[in-house]
């Protein structure tokens, strides 16, 4: 047997007095302070996509959209650009004819005998009527690319990368049902404006004693409380539609329960400074193109007719690629954030990224 000692836990340290030398100096002791405190361990986290499985900070939910477009160009900005163009071109194309036209701004004269005949065909009232149109083409498109997003989103955060036929082929079954959230929860704002303007025209109806001022700032700050409200409340419902494969009212219900309590307010400051942040992006964007069309009001009418439009068209499909998909983004990964918190979706998530073997 060999006479080599292995390695073995250190024993106590030795009493005052005994071997000094053995005890390394720190510095610390009587009237030499309090030794620091130790080091925190460090935190392990598991991140197998585009966010650590864990409660998210602001910058992670912002990063973790980058990250999902920067992964996933053509199911984010590809398909954004593909959706956008498909009603944005159309509807151009038709403000373009429409430019050209009398709007029917001439019943305006042939039912005011005062009105100037001149602005029936006013090009530049016709121009701008028109420039409207490819917003509207806009606002549909912006119905569905959350719903891309979403889905592309939910493939991110386990780790998987998604090409824009596969996006489009997993979402489409989701289209209707999204839409018909979308206008469900149009339906609950237009409710709230009704209700102002209904008892706006009661307060002005029935004044008489001179209050009908005071009750109407005190309507419109309410019908704005409530809106705010409502804004975040069903913030997550077309998420949970093409995550959850929800209906309509189901996915209101559940959007309304994942925000409730005191995470309300943290998802509409996130939800505030994410609108804030996306409209100044927009509008930097925007404006160059708005201040062509405006120096253009002076151009020759067969130039006016078609800059006009055009240029708004071209201000909608940036804003349209680059900003809706930030702000869709940040919805879905909000809406992670919040599973995670109230419903353990990171434990879930492990597990089935990492299922345990069976015995």
């Amino acid at each position: 047997m060999s006479d080599q000692r292995g390695w073995a836990a250190p024993g106590p340290m030795p009493p005052d007095g005994n071997g000094p030398q053995d005890r390394p100096w720190t510095g610390y002791g009587p009237g030499h302070g309090t030794p620091p405190p130790p080091p925190p361990p460090p935190r392990l986290e598991y991140r197998p996509g585009i966010i650590p499985l864990r409660p998210l900070a602001l910058g992670e939910i912002w990063s973790g959209v980058f990250a999902t477009v920067r992964g996933n160009p053509g199911a984010t900005l590809g398909l954004a650009l593909v959706t956008t163009a498909a009603v944005l071109v159309p509807a151009t194309a038709l403000a373009l004819w429409l430019a050209g036209q009398d709007l029917g701004l001439a019943l305006v004269f042939e039912t005011d005998p005062l009105a100037d005949p001149d602005i029936a065909s006013d090009p530049f009232l016709n121009a701008t009527v028109a420039s409207y149109l490819p917003v509207l083409a806009m606002w549909i498109a912006s119905i569905l690319l959350p719903v891309f997003m979403a889905l592309v989103i939910g493939h991110a955060v386990q780790g998987q990368k998604v090409t824009l036929a596969q996006t489009w082929q997993q979402s489409r079954g989701r289209i209707l049902t999204a839409v018909a959230t979308t206008f469900l929860v149009i339906a609950m704002f237009v409710a709230v404006v009704v209700a102002l303007i209904g008892v706006l025209v009661v307060l002005w109806a029935t004044d008489s004693t001179g209050w009908a001022a005071g009750g109407t700032a005190v309507a419109i700050i309410a019908s704005v409380t409530v809106g705010t409200y409502l804004w975040v409340k069903v913030g997550f419902a077309v998420t949970v539609v093409v995550l959850e494969g929800a209906g309509a009212r189901r996915a209101i219900a559940r959007s309304w329960q994942l925000t409730r309590g005191r995470p309300f307010w943290r998802i509409f400051g996130i939800r505030l400074l994410t609108s804030i942040v996306a409209t100044i992006a927009g509008s930097i964007v925007a404006t160059p193109i708005g201040l062509i069309a405006l120096f253009a009001a002076g151009s020759p009418e067969s130039t006016l007719i078609w800059l006009l439009p055009l240029s708004q068209a071209v201000s909608v499909l940036v804003q349209g690629v680059l900003v809706t998909p930030f702000v869709s983004g940040v919805d879905s990964l909000l809406y992670v954030d919040q599973r995670i918190r109230r419903e353990g979706l990171d434990v879930m998530l492990m597990q089935q990224l990492h299922p345990s073997p069976s015995p």
